[in-house]
């Protein structure tokens, strides 16, 4: 007979181990996209002194919960974008979004949306 060696793992190290899985899949999860136009000018806000990409551009944030059915495929957050259109449109997911996305089975989402328009022509 053979005697098969039984391997054991400390409690400490399966705890970094699980830690370290629950960070990097936190962290994979989150993120953003933006689309810019390169040919527009933003429509200016020279109130608004954030110090990201958003600095003096006026901007609008859509942070909402979507609830889709079985008839209801498909939303519509943005009706309309003005005369001009779009200079910038990021789209943000994170942790939670995903976690709600998957309790739910996709059929609550949660939506975060910011947007700037192009600057009207005078």
């Amino acid at each position: 007979m053979i005697n098969a060696m039984k391997t054991t793992i400390p409690l400490s190290r399966l705890r970094s181990l699980l830690l370290i899985s629950m960070i990097t899949i936190g962290m994979s999860s989150c993120y953003s996209v933006r689309l810019i136009s390169r040919d527009g000018v933003a429509e200016p806000d020279y109130s608004n002194d954030s110090q990201d990409f958003y600095k003096n551009k006026k901007t609008n944030t859509i942070d909402t919960t979507i609830k889709l059915g079985i008839t209801k495929g498909s939303f519509e957050l943005i009706r309309d974008c003005g005369p001009t259109g779009f200079y910038a449109l990021e789209y943000r997911v994170t942790l939670g979004h995903v976690l709600l996305s998957g309790i739910t089975l996709g059929r609550v989402r949660k939506v975060k949306v910011i947007y700037v328009r192009l600057k009207e022509d005078n």
